[in-house]
């Protein structure tokens, strides 16, 4: 049966529930909660709590780190779940303004060991690497 859009921002539940899986093998992670299709409350040992919510939109722009952010207050991280879909540099700058990390899922998964600033500015390896040689060149 055809989807008609129902999943162009709504992450799939296989998608969700990997995630999940993924993070409940870390032995830092006490719990991972899920609050409705879109939220999880990751709680973690002797770190903050992640309100995470999880998006499928093919590119995040400003306009949806606005409407996540009025739609789920007290998110503290945004989280696409496909590895194909993106986000905008403007909407990262936004997000980490307002205190809220945006990532892709992969890029989520190394961010959650951090806490603070170092969370929110977490670069996946091949992001650094490619800042290395940004500014190698």
């Amino acid at each position: 049966m055809p989807e008609f859009g129902y999943y162009a921002k709504r992450p799939r539940p296989q998608h969700r529930e990997y995630l999940r899986k993924c993070l409940d093998a870390r032995a830092f992670v006490e719990s991972v909660e899920e609050l409705d299709d879109f939220r999880l409350f990751v709680r973690r040992r002797g770190m903050s709590g992640v309100h995470v919510y999880l998006t499928n939109s093919y590119e995040i722009g400003v306009a949806d780190v606005e409407e996540i952010l009025a739609d789920a207050p007290e998110t503290t991280c945004i989280v696409s779940t496909m590895d194909y879909n993106h986000y905008s540099s403007e909407a990262k700058t936004l997000a980490t303004e307002r205190g809220v990390g945006l990532f892709k899922a992969v890029e989520f998964l190394g961010a959650v060991y951090f806490d603070g600033e170092a969370f929110l500015g977490y670069l996946s390896p091949a992001q650094r690497e490619a800042l290395r040689r940004r500014n190698n060149s």
